[in-house]
């Protein structure tokens, strides 16, 4: 119930405010009725619920713990579909979570940088954590990136990519997570390159 107050709070004053357009929609055809993992670059703190807004879709996505200091803050973010995530250790209680809800066919969003940075990915700099639930539960990955940072009163566009399906055969093998997450990264940042030719 908290999510739909919020955002239906949030929702008309961003529609007017940080104007989306999505380009790309038809790569969402090809995922009609199949659950996926959406990977997107992270510009600012309005990415999640633009996110939601965008696509009138409740999206679930990794938060640093400190966003849940106390109830209220804590209660609101986990309305939008926040995973509190500790980011100093191995948090398996956030990536079981994440599992859970993959297995009950919710729409996840991961921001492989792991933090707000450039709207580049810079190679390298990016987490496994998209493409290990990804190959894990066999999910496709829907590349997207904001072209620029969300400002108010300008345009951004939200590229959508073709879907990027894991390769089974290789689940066991331990170096495919880091081969598969370049693999994502690559083709992420390729949305920008196309976008400026």
């Amino acid at each position: 119930m908290l999510y739909y107050i919020l955002v239906t709070i949030i929702m008309i004053p961003c529609l007017i405010l940080f104007p989306i357009k999505k380009v790309g929609k038809k790569h969402l055809k090809q995922l009609k009725h199949k659950n996926f993992i959406v990977a997107c670059n992270h510009t600012t703190n309005l990415d999640p619920v633009m996110m939601d807004i965008t696509f009138n879709k409740k999206h679930f996505f990794l938060a640093k713990k400190e966003l849940f200091k106390n109830k209220f803050s804590a209660a609101c973010m986990r309305s939008l579909g926040a995973v509190p995530v500790d980011r100093t250790r191995a948090d398996t209680r956030a990536v079981k979570e994440i599992f859970r809800l993959i297995g009950k066919k919710k729409r996840i969003c991961i921001f492989p940088q792991g933090t707000r940075s450039t709207v580049r990915i810079e190679d390298g700099s990016a987490k496994e954590g998209v493409a290990m639930f990804s190959i894990r539960t066999n999910t496709p990955v829907l590349p997207m990136m904001f072209d620029r940072k969300i400002k108010i009163f300008r345009r951004t566009k939200l590229l959508i990519g073709e879907p990027i399906y894991p390769d089974p055969s290789k689940k066991k093998d331990t170096n495919y997570v880091t081969d598969f997450a370049n693999e994502i990264i690559d083709k992420m940042n390729n949305l920008l390159e196309g976008e400026q030719k």
